[in-house]
């Protein structure tokens, strides 16, 4: 069963490769990638390429630096320079209760953070003051090019002029339900009205949260002139800007617990992800088929000897030797006679015509070779007198009954 088992895991590993290199050597176009990764490093429509070497642009002067640590760490944060721009691009944020705190002391100092997501922690909530609600969130990460399409505008003011830019790609976003005019202002807006960018005031510095991260995306970027929409929002920042921030500490949670990231990074890869699926797959049903109950081999039971006969003709071969044929033929007598009662249950008292009849019907040897053996027990009980010739007629007979009954 094992080696069942391997050979048909083995052959299903092997067709799935055949036919992933079959549909990369038959695939004559390639497939564009619709996975949201938002990742500063990822060229394909959906990652945030262009996003991020248009800040390098947009702030010529600024230093800036890759941030893997919490927003409290003194080497990344501690400067106290004001004007310094923290951005977070990401599909969720969810800080706990302490780094909101340490983002507002960051703020508080003069600083600038600029988050764009599509959804934020109820920690965060509560100091907004507001609700968001999402919008096609259930197709991400991954998106199709139906028919979507996304379409954002900024206020005027704080902006020159409203200005609706759209791209035909996935429209997965959110928007805020409800909002605290005391602490926030509106600054932009969804397709369908819906706000979806405001600007709050903390102390010398302040907070952007955007709840349209496609807009950032490099497909978003390079559709039309929708890079305005970039240059825009960003003129909300002083030119001056000393440091600018990005960070890489709230993408995933793994980041905050170790270096494990490189699981996620495999199971971003469509291929690789249905290979460990398939390998699990395999797997449980190796465990579920080897958890069965295995019965024991049933050793081979030899059939036991009949000791007694054995025993009867040793016997037999002493009498012999010692020329006591009479006394042996008795024996012989009545060891076949208490054969017969035992086994074929005849218990006459006379050895006539009626014994051979029975014992001939019931062991299925010939009435002749009965008779013959009766006729030589009748003879040693009335005669008493036992050659040996008669005697190895005797034990003929006895041995052809035994082997044919």
């Amino acid at each position: 069963m094992k080696k069942a088992l391997i050979y048909i895991m083995c052959g299903v590993l092997i067709c799935a490769v055949v036919i992933y290199l079959f549909s990369l050597r038959t695939s004559d176009k390639k497939e564009i990638s619709t996975y949201i990764s938002l990742n500063k490093k990822d060229k394909n429509p959906y990652g945030a390429f262009v996003f991020h070497e248009c800040l390098k642009k947009f702030f010529p002067k600024a230093a800036f630096k890759i941030n893997y640590s919490p927003p409290g760490d003194v080497k990344i944060f501690g400067d106290n320079k004001p004007d310094q721009l923290y951005v977070i691009l990401q599909p969720e944020f969810q800080p706990n209760s302490y780094e909101v705190d340490d983002l507002i002391t960051f703020i508080d100092r003069g600083n600038n953070i600029f988050i764009s997501t599509f959804y934020i922690s109820s920690e965060l909530y509560r100091f907004l003051n507001a609700r968001v609600q999402t919008k096609n969130y259930t197709y991400f990460p991954y998106g199709s090019y139906d028919s979507d399409t996304m379409n954002v505008r900024l206020s005027a003011p704080p902006f020159v002029e409203k200005t609706d830019y759209r791209y035909p790609g996935i429209s997965i976003e959110s928007y805020f339900k409800d909002t605290d005019s005391s602490i926030s202002k509106i600054i932009g807006y969804a397709d369908d009205g819906a706000p979806n960018f405001i600007h709050l005031k903390k102390g010398n510095g302040n907070l952007y949260i955007h709840l349209s991260p496609m807009s950032f995306s490099n497909y978003f970027l390079l559709y039309n002139d929708n890079i305005q929409y970039f240059e825009k929002v960003f003129s909300q920042f002083p030119t001056g800007t000393p440091l600018v921030i990005w960070d890489e500490y709230f993408r995933t949670p793994h980041s905050r617990s170790g270096d494990r990231g490189w699981f996620n990074a495999v199971m971003k890869n469509p291929y690789f992800r249905a290979g460990v699926l398939t390998a699990l797959v395999l797997l449980l049903v190796y465990a579920l088929t080897e958890m069965r109950r295995k019965q024991r081999v049933i050793p081979i039971m030899e059939k036991p000897a009949n000791d007694s006969l054995e025993f009867v003709k040793t016997m037999g071969l002493l009498y012999y030797e010692r020329g006591d044929h009479t006394n042996l033929a008795q024996k012989m007598s009545a060891y076949f006679l208490e054969h017969v009662r035992s086994r074929y249950k005849i218990f006459a008292k006379k050895l006539d015509s009626g014994f051979v009849n029975e014992l001939s019907y019931k062991s299925g040897v010939s009435k002749t070779l009965v008779e013959n053996i009766v006729i030589q027990i009748n003879r040693i009980n009335n005669e008493g007198v036992f050659t040996d010739t008669e005697l190895i007629a005797l034990q003929n007979n006895m041995d052809e009954f035994y082997n044919k009954e």
